[in-house]
């Protein structure tokens, strides 16, 4: 019996084949109504919305400093919306978050344009990213981050806005 396990799992080690993750990683769209709610609805939480792209250098930079917050900080909701194409899911978003064992919620853009994202999160805003919005427990924008920005600089924004 030892024998046959054994050998079982010789097998599966030399062929590669892995079990299947714990939890899988799914990427869904998200348009104005669906992000108007995400940031409505608070449930009593902080909202971090970090926007970001494959292609972006500095977003996959940043994004380590994200994943390390997370863990940190399990009274805020953490969300992800990439403006990479919605058929690059399977191919450029889904291998990217895996690599960087990410555990947040991530969405695709799906918006009319780019027009009515920046103009429902900042119409100050020019598109830049990387760029996050930290929406206090009531829905409101606390903070606007444009750039890259380091872990510390994201706490600070974090600890501001679970003050309020």
């Amino acid at each position: 019996m030892y024998r046959k396990v054994f050998l079982f799992l010789l097998v599966l080690i030399i062929t590669g084949f892995s079990l299947p993750d714990s939890k899988e990683i799914a990427v869904e769209t998200i348009n104005k109504v669906k992000l108007q709610k995400l940031v409505k609805e608070r449930k009593g939480k902080v909202l971090f919305l970090n926007l970001w792209a494959t292609w972006c250098v500095p977003c996959r930079e940043e994004f380590p400093s994200i994943v390390k917050l997370v863990d940190e900080y399990k009274d805020v909701e953490f969300i992800g919306i990439t403006v990479d194409f919605p058929d690059e899911v399977d191919s450029k978003i889904i291998p990217f978050l895996k690599e960087n064992k990410v555990s947040f919620i991530n969405y695709v853009n799906a918006f009319e344009g780019d027009e009515e994202l920046i103009n429902l999160l900042d119409k100050n805003w020019n598109g830049a990213l990387p760029a996050t919005f930290i929406f206090d427990k009531n829905g409101k924008k606390v903070s606007f981050l444009e750039g890259k920005q380091s872990y510390d600089g994201f706490k600070k924004e974090i600890i501001k806005a679970i003050k309020k």
